[in-house]
């Protein structure tokens, strides 16, 4: 039972929420997102693999994303699923030659698609896969998450790859990541929440099998900044519990679907609609001021400030 605070809170932000998901949950945004470049694709097999790429690359600035995700489904023939499900370890990693985000290689990419044939070869589809580690009687999705992760990497790394040394490789842990350790994993639940949400000209809704009530947060930097500027959020590093504390939160305003906030809280980070600097002058004119914590705090201090200034005026009289 969440506590009254809570539930205040919750309820005070809730037309607010309304109306800035009317606003920036509309595909004119969809720019300063990866989903535009998945969104290309008309064929859903092709969409259900360019986004979990598109998910797991997720990192970085979206221009570098968006580019790095066209290169890479270029080199898969412009077609992900056939691409991925029909990969060869012996021939088709030379398409990738040369592939690099961040510190994301052409050989964690050639690993991954090499598990992904075999997954798509046992069950068809991802999310098939994916629901042979799903417990409907968990509270969320984390579990499930991390088994998927699990699932895929107990299929066979060899002949190409070894399993030893891609498991040790800081670069292939990276792209995959694990939900019960304690990390937020926002790439993951960015993936399950572009999969299960309906397709509302945003989220590709592809899959039909888990309510989007179990859906975790994807917390990246500007859902924990702009969570704590709404005091939804409280704590500081972008783990686990945080991701969980503000779906808990969201769902009081929307427990159906309380990851539908996501994608415009974040347009207002991206977007610097909410500046990452913050100052009472710029405060004053972003769309969060009336609900804002954080500029309730500023304000507060500047109106200490003036009380005292204002006090020292009158004793100098």
């Amino acid at each position: 039972m969440p506590p009254p605070a809570a539930k205040k809170r919750a309820a005070s932000l809730s037309p607010f929420l309304q109306v800035l998901s009317t606003r920036y949950h509309h595909p004119d945004y969809l720019g300063s997102d990866p989903l535009v470049e998945v969104r290309r694709f008309k064929s859903p097999v092709d969409r259900e693999i360019a986004a979990l790429f598109a998910a797991l690359l997720a990192y970085g600035n979206v221009k570098q994303i968006n580019a790095s995700l066209r290169k890479l489904y270029d080199a898969m023939r412009g077609h992900p699923a056939p691409f991925v499900a029909g990969f060869d370890p012996a021939r088709d990693p030379a398409a990738l030659k040369g592939f690099k985000h961040r510190f994301t290689d052409s050989e964690d990419i050639a690993c991954l698609c090499h598990l992904l044939a075999q997954a798509l070869a046992k069950c068809a589809t991802l999310e098939n896969f994916f629901l042979q580690g799903y417990d409907p009687a968990e509270p969320d999705l984390v579990g499930a998450a991390t088994r998927f992760m699990e699932n895929l990497c107990s299929l066979e790394f060899a002949p190409r790859f070894s399993r030893d040394r891609m498991l040790r490789k800081t670069s292939f842990k990276h792209l995959m990541p694990r939900a019960d350790k304690g990390s937020a994993c926002k790439r993951v639940h960015l993936f399950l929440r572009w999969m299960i949400r309906p397709d509302d000209g945003i989220d590709l809704g592809l899959w039909h099998a888990i309510p989007a009530s179990k859906l975790i947060m994807p917390v990246d930097t500007h859902i924990l900044r702009i969570g704590r500027n709404l005091g939804i959020l409280r704590r500081k590093t972008g783990s686990l519990a945080a991701a969980r504390e503000i779906t808990a939160m969201l769902a009081l305003c929307d427990s159906a679907d309380p990851v539908r906030f996501d994608f415009p809280l974040c347009r207002l980070g991206i977007l610097q609609k909410c500046p990452t600097t913050s100052n009472l002058a710029a405060c004053d004119v972003c769309e969060l001021n009336s609900v804002c914590e954080k500029r309730r705090k500023l304000a507060t201090t500047r109106n200490r400030l003036d009380a005292k200034s204002l006090m020292r005026r009158k004793s100098a009289k």
